[in-house]
């Protein structure tokens, strides 16, 4: 008999913040360690915020987080910390970053200082043995980050960006010795030191990763000003009564949490006890407090105003609202959109490439260049291993990304991966549903259609039939009722029926309040009259059998929605209304927000067939819904866009979320993922030229004909250059409007 077979762990989840990575080839070996470990499905780096997500299936004495360590350290690189949340990890990676900012900007300000006499040297009449030694002094300390680069590369036998700057630096610092220390075994056009091209490719670059280091950063200020926002401590009560001060994350579910006037609330949870208006801007968008009372839900980050509450944690902090919004707005700013494989996977060979070419070049210059030969080489070399750094071109994809996911948050809108972001805005068709999305989903009545009775009496006979209904409705009857003085009669009976309306008894008579055709079927005289069937919605209303006219029902339309459609047309996408409310509803509502194109009395499985036909035709569709019944056609459309009248739901389901009300933030987010397609465009393209245009140039190719020779610190400063305008490119989608 065969031992029984177990079954195979759950696959698991860690964020690991990784310390050493600067460029698209760092990306390519912590990514080919951790996806060479048998188990590991996927690892995704993050360069942005040196991070990088590994989903694997554990197995017990041999792949565990421990292994993941192991391989990343293998690889060259420090594994800083840990665990299941970006957040976690990123915190842990911001202290580092901020630790290697000041270690770069003390180095910088060291090479700087120290580069002024070397590169005065002349004036200075310096002697060639202190030149030597300040030069010493710029290469081991100033660029002492570069030689451990190379240092992990050797490790790990593959090349990045340090590794290059440490061998052109190194190489030119040898061989100006070799001038300083056996002048004579070159010849004399041969023997000119190339301190400059040591102190200025030290400087130069230094002060591009310190700046791009900074700018990377800025990429990230909008979920660092979430972080922000939330409390970092609550009151809980004790089984006493009294009260003490915890830090959330030591709020278990369960505990009641007192909040005063004026105090962020911590958690999610439910109030208890006390009554109080709550602003949840931080989290809807809408601006005007909401009221709370005990059963009410309250959410971790939102604003007490002006009463004490008390509240049962059902999420302690870590896990509040806020902070799962956080965590989806890192996670999404983590991802890559397709067109980062391919520069992923160009960025890969150019270090090896470079490396190839510098050598070639080197050669060629020795074999077939004019006096000085050796100079010659040693400069066209090491400028290639200066100009060939792929910095700006894996920064220019992921820069972007984070920028453009993080303004999105910004705006109120969440966007769950950057693939989504890259298809928002190839978006041709965008189709609203009705209720609750375009409209508010609060009807109002809007107007009489009475037979033969004066409005208050119909208005009377149907507020005494709804009094006790809590169909939307019976809410908007009760309201106009109010506005116009009315108090309901007291009824005897009622009784409520799903789908047709209610029967009540008032006063004796039998009262019925539903839809026309119910009431034809309990015996009510509906007249065929044309008013009717074009109204819409209708509550009608019949005592003891006689028919005495209707309520013309018309929800109430968001404010934001007649200004989204016209900013979605603006950008020239075409606008449909979908809903499964009768056609005549369905026109007055489209009609009222600019919408020329309805599909009406649509049931929730026919919108996913109606995506299908707009697809089939060439269309990229996006729909607009609340993410329970549109939830087929949000599924089938190429991006789903769920309005959260909550504040977990969208964030946890779709692929983009109106965290506002506003829905003209919609057409800011098109706008916006439009930009962020053009700026990934500008990226990759001047990354691409800046490479592929300066490397000839570093190789002397000018030299010939024109006597045109790029120097390597100028070859540096160009690198650095490139990598900053890529960064400086992608800060533009921070800005509001370009």
């Amino acid at each position: 008999m065969s031992p029984p077979t177990r079954a195979p762990d759950a696959a698991r989840r860690v964020i690991l913040s990784v310390g050493g990575m600067h460029c698209a080839s760092c990306v390519a070996a912590v990514e080919g360690a951790l996806e060479a470990l048998p188990g590991v499905r996927a690892a995704d780096v993050d360069l942005i915020s040196r991070t990088v997500a590994v989903e694997f299936v554990p197995v017990p004495g041999r792949l565990d987080e421990a292994a993941l360590r192991r391989a990343v350290e293998k690889a060259g690189y420090d594994v800083l910390g840990g665990g299941e949340s970006r957040t976690e990890a990123e915190a842990v990676g911001l202290l580092s970053r901020r630790s290697e900012e000041k270690v770069l900007l003390s180095r910088l300000r060291w090479a700087a200082v120290l580069s002024v006499p070397l590169l005065l040297a002349g004036p200075l009449s310096l002697s060639p043995y202190t030149a030597l030694l300040l030069a010493f002094l710029i290469l081991a300390w100033g660029g002492r980050h570069f030689h451990q680069g190379l240092r992990r590369a050797l490790l790990r036998r593959r090349a990045d960006m340090d590794a290059l700057v440490s061998l052109s630096t190194g190489a030119a610092f040898l061989y100006s010795a070799w001038v300083v220390l056996l002048p004579e075994t070159l010849p004399p056009e041969a023997r000119r030191p190339q301190w400059d091209a040591v102190s200025g490719l030290v400087v130069f670059v230094t002060l591009g990763r310190f700046l791009e280091a900074r700018l990377r950063g800025r990429t990230s200020e909008a979920v660092l000003k979430l972080m922000r926002l939330g409390p970092r401590t609550a009151r809980v009560l004790r089984g006493d009564g009294r009260e003490e001060v915890l830090p959330l994350a030591e709020v278990a579910a369960g505990r009641v949490v007192r909040v005063r006037p004026g105090e962020q609330i911590g958690v999610d949870g439910e109030v208890v006890s006390g009554r109080s208006t709550v602003d949840e801007s931080l989290l809807t968008g809408e601006s005007l407090p909401v009221e709370k009372a005990p059963g009410s839900r309250v959410w971790g980050g939102t604003l007490n105003k002006n009463g004490a509450l008390e509240v049962r944690a059902a999420r302690p902090g870590a896990e509040s609202a806020l902070a799962r919004l956080v965590e989806a707005v890192r996670a999404a700013q983590a991802t890559k959109p397709r067109v980062q494989r391919f520069a992923d996977a160009a960025a890969a060979w150019f270090t090896p490439g470079a490396l190839i070419l510098a050598l070639a070049v080197a050669g060629a210059w020795l074999a077939w260049g004019p006096p000085p030969r050796v100079l010659l080489a040693l400069t066209c070399a090491v400028s290639v291993l200066a100009a060939a750094c792929p910095c700006a071109l894996g920064l220019a994809t992921p820069l972007a990304v984070s920028a453009g996911i993080g303004r999105a948050a910004e705006l109120g809108v969440f966007i769950r991966n950057a693939e989504i972001l890259e298809d928002l805005g190839r978006v041709d068709v965008v189709l609203f549903d009705k209720t609750g999305t375009l409209t508010l989903g609060r009807p109002r009545a809007a107007g009489f259609l009475a037979l033969d009775v004066p409005e208050d009496e119909l208005l009377s006979w149907a507020l005494a039939a709804e009094e006790r209904s809590e169909h939307p409705f019976a809410d908007a009857v009760r309201r106009l009722a109010a506005e116009r003085g009315l108090r309901p009669f007291a009824a005897e009976s009622f009784e409520a029926l799903p789908g047709r309306g209610v029967r009540a008894r008032v006063s004796g008579r039998a009262v019925l309040a539903g839809s026309l055709s119910w009431l034809e079927e309990e015996g009510a005289a509906v007249p065929r009259d044309p008013r009717f069937a074009e109204a819409g919605s209708l509550l009608a209303v019949a005592v003891d059998g006689r028919f005495l006219g209707a309520l013309r029902m018309e929800d109430e339309l968001r404010p934001s929605a007649p200004a989204a459609v016209a900013a979605l047309k603006r950008l020239g996408l075409e606008v449909c209304l979908v809903s499964g409310d009768r056609g005549a509803a369905a026109r007055r509502a489209a009609e009222r927000a600019g919408i020329g194109r309805v599909f009406s009395e649509i049931r929730p499985e026919e919108k996913a067939d109606l995506v299908r036909r707009f697809q089939a035709e060439g269309k990229r569709v996006a729909v607009v819904g609340e993410g329970f019944n549109d939830a087929p056609a949000l599924a089938r459309a190429d991006v789903g866009v769920a309005l959260a009248s909550g504040t977990d739901v969208a964030v946890e389901s779709a692929d983009a979320a109106l965290l506002s009300p506003d829905l003209s933030r919609l057409a800011e987010a098109v706008a916006l993922s439009r930009r962020v397609r053009r700026v990934i465009r500008e990226n990759l393209a001047w990354a691409f030229v800046y490479n592929l245009a300066l490397l000839p140039v570093a190789a002397g190719a000018l030299y010939p004909r024109w006597g045109v020779l790029l120097r390597p610190e100028h070859a540096g400063a160009a690198m650095a250059l490139s990598s900053l305008s890529v960064a400086l490119n992608s800060l533009r989608l921070r800005r509001p409007h370009e």
